[in-house]
């Protein structure tokens, strides 16, 4: 049994357990909450940077961020997420890559919010999160049409998937408002990854 500590809300924890109902593995792992902000949480001996997710082995190490545990997975397991060599693999994490950017502007504009207290937070900065997050969305609505033909192998298409849905929950940016093949894409992944709704962000 591994034990992922996570927060209900964080996008890189659904990527782990989207990952792992793909694979077969969602029962052999146990989820333990991690207060991000606790210093003395436990969390700091697993990790020491303090951030989530973490995978904490059967033998009582600890792995992370959510690319190395999607990766341990992954060879725990017969199913693929990623295919295993060629301009395929190189298309998928480059995939992989952009929505992990994107999930990390969207994270930046909710923690200027989040942690800003009384200060008011630099337009200049928020609104270069937002361009970034346009941007990617943008060139999707281009390009996403490869996305579902790597389902096979859906590691970029599950990232995706955490990050849209992170974006709407947290109501950086609408997204779906004038592109139509991003959301039909949305939409369609949603009734072909397993775990999809059960995974679905909540308040922590």
């Amino acid at each position: 049994m591994y034990v992922l500590r996570y927060s209900k809300a964080s996008p890189y924890v659904r990527k782990i357990l989207l990952a792992a109902h793909h694979l077969g593995l969602r029962d052999y792992i146990m989820l333990e909450v991690a207060d991000t902000s606790d210093p003395s949480d436990s969390l700091r001996e697993q990790n020491p940077t303090g951030r989530i997710p973490v995978l904490v082995k059967q033998d009582g190490s600890s792995i992370y961020d959510s690319r190395v545990i999607m990766d341990f997975l992954e060879r725990q397991s017969n199913n693929f997420l990623f295919p295993e060599k060629g301009d395929l693999r190189d298309l998928a994490l480059t995939q992989a890559a952009l929505a992990e950017g994107l999930i990390d502007s969207a994270i930046l504009w909710v923690y200027a919010d989040r942690f800003s207290g009384d200060q008011p937070i630099p337009e200049l900065w928020r609104s270069h999160q937002l361009q970034k997050i346009e941007k990617g969305c943008d060139y999707l609505e281009e390009q996403i049409s490869s996305w579902l033909s790597n389902l096979p192998f859906p590691g970029s298409a599950i990232t995706l998937a955490a990050c849209l849905g992170y974006i709407s929950f947290r109501d950086v940016y609408n997204w779906s408002n004038k592109r139509p093949k991003l959301l039909n894409w949305y939409n369609e992944v949603a009734t072909r990854l397993p775990g999809f709704e059960i995974t679905a962000p909540d308040s922590d």
